[in-house]
């Protein structure tokens, strides 16, 4: 799906974190933001997602404009940031079985899903029992999963192991034969040039 944003503003405080900011990123394309602490880069991810509001512009998807009250066209877009927000007293089979169901997902068995991420060795453990780079694995897998046509990736990288950072690489893969639009926000420089078409920097 074809994004663009147009001169996109928050305000917090009265104090602007996002100012006059616009971008057009083609279906299918997979682009990289950096920049340093407090630019703005999480808020513009919340943004686009429906998350968060703005003060001024517009974001448009495929042409219909997104919004937080926009139901309709939020259910495109699939936001991973630095908060789980899984139940804590459920496995990872569970947590994945809840999303399943309120996405109406039919793209992939929720098992097949947990093998890909290196998860289903663990199916029994709570979640509240996982570690920092157990949680991220589960948050990658939670996008296989929902398979949105927009995703949004904040530090992905974060806390994974080698094999985590392996498997993300393959999903990123996967993603991007299947045409997702993607927008993938690291401080590594090296490997979002490996990784994606462009690079964006917020100052």
């Amino acid at each position: 799906m074809k994004l663009e944003i147009r001169s996109l503003t928050k305000y917090y405080y009265h104090h602007s974190i996002i100012n006059d900011f616009s971008l057009t990123i083609k279906s299918g394309d997979i682009i990289g933001i950096t920049g340093p602490n407090g630019s703005g880069k999480t808020t513009l991810l919340k943004m686009i997602s429906g998350i968060s509001s703005f003060d001024k512009g517009e974001i448009l998807i495929n042409n219909k404009k997104m919004h937080p009250d926009m139901v309709d066209n939020r259910k495109f877009v699939y936001y991973v940031g630095h908060v789980s927000g899984f139940y804590g007293r459920l496995t990872a089979k569970e947590n994945l079985n809840f999303l399943y169901k309120i996405y109406g997902c039919t793209n992939f068995e929720i098992e097949d899903v947990l093998s890909k991420i290196g998860l289903d060795i663990d199916n029994k453990k709570l979640v509240k029992f996982f570690s920092q780079g157990m949680l991220q694995r589960l948050k990658l897998a939670a996008a296989e999963l929902i398979s949105p046509r927009i995703l949004l990736l904040d530090e992905p990288r974060t806390s994974l192991d080698q094999k985590g950072l392996i498997y993300l690489d393959n999903l990123l893969d996967e993603w991007e034969k299947n045409k997702t639009t993607i927008i993938i926000v690291s401080h590594n420089k090296t490997w979002l040039s490996d990784t994606t078409k462009r690079i964006i920097k917020i100052d």
